[in-house]
């Protein structure tokens, strides 16, 4: 049996995602393609006191342990979801991956080598979309989405900037493709089909 697609959408909040992840939810059941969504982190990581306490009011005692129960979410999520349902043949569209980890923790003073240390032997992805926009502009999206109920990081520009910068550092070229997700919202999907139907054939 020929084995799912690893398909990861990464970007700032704001940059749209959700939006074409349902599109291309619909795009490959429309294709009578199988196809599973999931999300990084899960809500076990998300609903964590300690990792609540940082991401709403700034609260943490060593940034490490927070990198390290991301990481303990993504292996494990791995083992028991990603891995057992890509060797169905079943596709796999995830919000997030070990890029948005890189990225963020990066920012919060973090070396990439430490994260990728702890994120050992997880699935690599087939295809990464990183749906790119300026960091002030993702912002203002995000204050006009959540008003006045924003995360401890959605306050400061400059980490929008600096997480930016991180994912454009670590994406690896060759498996990504950038697309400025100020386009039009139908022409972001029908690149990012364009592009999977030329991996799809390799």
């Amino acid at each position: 049996m020929k084995k799912g697609l690893l398909i990861v959408f990464e970007g700032l909040d704001g940059s749209g995602k959700t939006t074409q992840i349902n599109l291309l939810e619909e795009w490959f059941k429309r294709n009578k393609k199988l196809v599973h969504s999931t999300r990084q982190p899960t809500d076990f990581y998300r609903n964590d006191k300690r990792v609540k306490d940082y991401l709403e009011d700034g609260i943490v005692p060593n940034m490490y342990s927070i990198a390290l129960l991301a990481a303990a979410d993504r292996t494990y999520q791995n083992e028991v979801e990603i891995k057992p349902t890509l060797s169905k043949g079943i596709n796999i569209i995830s919000d997030r991956y070990l890029y948005s980890s890189l990225a963020f923790f990066k920012a919060r003073g973090i070396k990439y080598q430490e994260i990728r240390n702890i994120n050992k032997d997880i699935e690599e992805p087939d295809i990464i979309i990183f749906l790119d926009i300026d960091p002030d502009k993702a912002l203002e999206r995000v204050r006009v989405r959540d008003g006045k109920n924003l995360r401890f990081e959605e306050k400061n520009d400059n980490t929008f900037i600096q997480v930016r910068n991180n994912f454009l550092e670590v994406l690896p070229k060759g498996k990504t493709l950038i697309v400025d997700s100020t386009k039009d919202v139908k022409l972001i999907h029908e690149l990012i089909i364009k592009y999977i139907e030329k991996v799809e054939v390799r």
